[in-house]
């Protein structure tokens, strides 16, 4: 080897006549000491070859750098000769397959070379004999360190790089996971295309894998099996290795009765390596079980308990879902006694500061309650009635007089009972009687008197000829009553009862049982499954746990309806009656009796970004609208000339300003109490938080919370199909009219509800609920924010119910459920 700055290749002379030999020794001895280095490394070259070679160590001699020098030493490469020798050397240039690169760019220049005149070609020859030689650079040698070789006497140039993967291989061959990966990732860091890294990753990962299984972390080691599946689907034990790890989660959800986590592991498996023995294995255990619980349903059923044997059909599918034979057995159970199972976010009861009826409380009401009239349908913003219990209901004398007819057949579905003069006047009596806790003045005040006619018969005698009679009756619930105050026998009127209500589920059965050899059979259980979320309700609904979702937000709403694939499963069905949202302001609150703060209150809150960002979470708002109004913004009683209320900040702070001027002992902090639902929650917070801004301390109260001492402000949600009759208990936040409710309220709006109570024109009505809106929307009594469409979500198998619902259970004792059950698994 010689040293690119003193050494110049001998060349044979004819000017001295000696031959190449001579002129080599020649030189040899001139330049000994760098002859000896050369001949040590360039085999061929010298006659004592063997001798001189043995101090290079062979490839099988060379030890492996530990993974702390290939971390923190500088990089080497080592040289392997065609002689067995191998020199470390710096790291060479370019690499990856450095010799492959200068072969074809020796071979493009000797290609090049051919094409030129002879005369042209020295340039080129002599870039190719400089490319046949290789430069490298010696470590830890003084002065200057760089030689050259023929490039033909390598064989192989091992790069740092190739000796971390073989030392990962080294370290993989140990278990010594942590320091392959560590030097795993500066591989991947420096150099993520290089040769070989894809396959020592691989290799990682069944080491990782394998170890995890071993040490019984099953959960982690199949997502290392699906990431080595990902890139190699034949690298080794994989099958063996996943069915150990779904083997170990499979029984262990199995051991807990967690039979969803267990069929989605085996799923897992299955999806993944199809007839594995461990997915055999515990299909056919889960399916001996399933068979012994049919065998209990088939006895419950022959034993006339239905509900029993529905409920173990029911848990046979949760438990496996594949097994042969199941869908006969499960669909005579379960279309025999059909239970409808609902997902929803909240159950009755756990709203404490917020004492209006919830939506959970509002479902159970709509269940367990039976009025004597219920809305039946809106046209044009009016609202128009049925009745359970009443074949016929006409006004004699001009009005003065209503003859009520009772029922006295039912259909084996319906599920009221066929009640008697007894269970009705006995309601009406009470309401009229101001001794009795459940006095109606309202109605007292248009009522003169009850008549029994007969068995089935009665009729009502008016001081007053109201607008219409239906609304005034509408709030009076048929329910048990004590017999001292029967006035004879009385019946149980049907509907549904609630039987259990644990943490998660809340069950309601019908009084009424169908009876025996029926064709069709109805629902005769409602289970309110509470999930934590509208997502994960959602996500239950998919996968077969519940039939039906009774509300979810819009941007869930528009989701399903974008799907087509959803779309063929399941109905998604508006409400009649939309939802209106408002901002209640309490009138016996001695600082919000001031009508400048009201209004500041309103200015304040910027409603449609509310609506379109939070709310909705649709730029085109298609299922709101901003809303001047409590009740419908379709009621002809809405005031066409009210327009919403502007969002103006400046305004809020002039009529603050003013309102503290009024109020010399300042403004405290104000309480708010927020409706249900974590939607309303964050409305309120954004509310809150633009008072705070503009000088206003407010303090939230959710829902759930212990009711406060005092409030201030109530987020609330209504609906009011019949503001003639509702307003008054709207206002004054009771369940019914009752004018010493109205204290804390200004002299012209007890005035204005007084002469709306009384009119008993509807058309004249209808004017001066017109007038009550526009001064309500003046004085900011009550500040409306938006009307919201909402939606049912209903599973295609559950049939009978109207294609617009005025709530979620409408005449629920009409649907059927069709048997039904996921067999796809999770």
């Amino acid at each position: 080897m010689e040293r690119f700055t003193n050494f110049t290749p001998p060349r044979e002379s004819k000017a001295t006549g000696l031959s190449q030999f001579d002129l080599m020794t020649c030189w040899t001895m001139k330049h000994l000491p760098f002859t000896l280095l050369f001949l040590l490394i360039i085999s061929g070259i010298c006659i004592a070859q063997p001798e001189e070679e043995e101090t290079l160590p062979t490839l099988e001699e060379m030890t492996l750098p530990t993974a702390e020098q290939l971390l923190n030493d500088p990089p080497r490469d080592w040289v392997v000769l065609n002689t067995g020798g191998v020199l470390e050397v710096e790291s060479v240039n370019p690499r990856p397959d450095t010799i492959a690169l200068r072969l074809a760019e020796i071979e493009a220049k000797e290609e090049e070379r051919r094409k030129l005149p002879v005369e042209r070609r020295d340039r080129l020859s002599r870039e190719i004999d400089d490319l046949n030689q290789f430069y490298v650079s010696l470590p830890d040698v003084q002065g200057n360190p760089e030689f050259k070789f023929p490039l033909r006497r390598i064989t192989e140039i091992i790069h740092h790089e190739d000796l971390m993967i073989r030392r990962i291989q080294e370290l993989l061959k140990d278990d010594e996971i942590n320091p392959a990966l560590e030097l795993l990732t500066r591989l991947q860091r420096t150099r993520p295309d290089w040769p070989g890294l894809d396959e020592v990753y691989v290799d990682l990962l069944f080491v990782d894998t394998r170890q995890r299984v071993d040490k019984g972390d099953y959960s982690s080691s199949l997502m290392l099996i699906d990431e080595l599946l990902e890139k190699d689907k034949t690298y080794g034990s994989i099958p063996e290795l996943a069915g150990r790890a779904i083997s170990g989660l499979t029984q262990s959800a199995i051991d807990r009765n967690d039979y969803l986590s267990a069929q989605f592991y085996l799923s897992w498996l299955s999806n993944r390596f199809p007839d594995h023995a461990v997915y055999n294995q515990f299909a056919g255990e889960l399916s001996q079980k399933v068979q012994s619980i049919l065998a209990s349903a088939d006895a419950a059923a022959q034993a006339g308990e239905h509900r029993k044997a529905a409920k173990l059909v029911d848990e046979a599918v949760s438990i496996w879902p594949r097994t042969p034979g199941l869908r006969g057995p499960h669909r005579v159970h379960s279309e025999r006694f059909q239970r409808l199972k609902v997902g929803v976010i909240d159950a009755p009861g756990e709203c404490h500061a917020y004492f209006i009826e919830g939506p959970a409380d509002l479902r159970k009401a709509e269940l367990t309650e039976l009025n004597l009239f219920e809305v039946d349908r809106l046209r044009d913003g009016t609202a128009y009635y049925w009745t359970r219990f009443f074949d016929e209901w006409e006004p004699t004398d001009l009005g003065r007089e209503m003859r009520f007819k009772l029922k006295q057949f039912r259909q084996p579905y319906e599920m009221q009972a066929i009640v008697s003069v007894t269970d009705i006047v006995t309601h009406l009596i009470n309401r009229l009687d101001p001794d009795h806790p459940n006095f109606d003045e309202r109605l007292s005040a248009y009522v003169k008197s009850v008549e029994v006619i007969s068995p089935t018969e009665f009729s009502l005698a008016f001081k007053r000829v109201p607008p219409r009679i239906e609304p005034l009756l509408a709030q009076i619930t048929v329910g048990n009553l004590d017999e001292e105050e029967a006035i004879g026998p009385i019946t149980d009127p049907g509907g549904f009862r609630m039987v259990d209500e644990a943490d998660d589920q809340t069950i309601y059965l019908r009084k009424l049982t169908e009876p025996e050899g029926l064709q069709k059979y109805h629902i005769a259980e409602v289970l309110e499954q509470k999930y934590d979320c509208y997502e994960k309700a959602a996500q239950g609904l998919v996968r077969g746990e519940v039939s039906m979702l009774p509300e979810l937000p819009d941007r869930i709403i528009r989701r399903m309806q974008a799907d087509e694939a959803f779309m063929k499963k399941f109905f998604v069905l508006q409400y009649m009656m939309p939802e209106t949202h408002v901002l209640q302001f309490n009138p016996a609150s001695t600082v919000l009796r001031n009508r400048e703060l009201r209004t500041a209150l309103a200015y304040a809150v910027n409603r449609e970004r509310l609506l379109r960002e939070v709310v909705l979470q649709d730029p085109k708002m298609a299922h709101g609208r901003l809303a001047t109004t409590p009740f419908f913004a379709s009621n002809p009683g809405r005031n066409l000339l009210v327009e919403p209320r502007r969002y103006d900040l400046s305004a809020a702070v002039a009529m603050l300003l003013a309102s503290k001027k009024q109020l010399k002992d300042g403004i405290p902090p104000l309480t708010m109490i927020v409706a249900p639902g974590p939607i309303e929650e964050e409305v309120a917070r954004e509310i809150a938080r633009v008072w705070n801004k503009i000088g206003l301390q407010v303090n939230l109260v959710y829902a759930h919370e212990p009711k406060p001492e005092s409030w201030d402000i109530l987020y609330r949600r209504t609906q009011i199909p019949e503001p003639l009759v509702q307003m008054w208990p709207f206002l004054s936040l009771q369940p019914r009219a009752k004018l010493s409710d109205l204290d804390h309220y200004p002299d012209w709006l007890k005035q204005e509800l007084v002469q709306l109570d009384r009119t008993s024109d509807q058309s004249r009505a209808i004017t001066a609920l017109q007038t009550l809106h526009r001064h309500l929307w003046y004085d900011t009594s009550v500040f409306p924010l938006w009307e919201l469409d909402r939606f049912v979500v209903i599973r295609k198998n559950v049939q009978g119910f109207p294609q617009r619902p005025l709530h979620c259970y409408d005449r629920i004792d009409r649907w059927t459920i069709d048997a039904w059950y996921e067999t796809e698994l999770p």
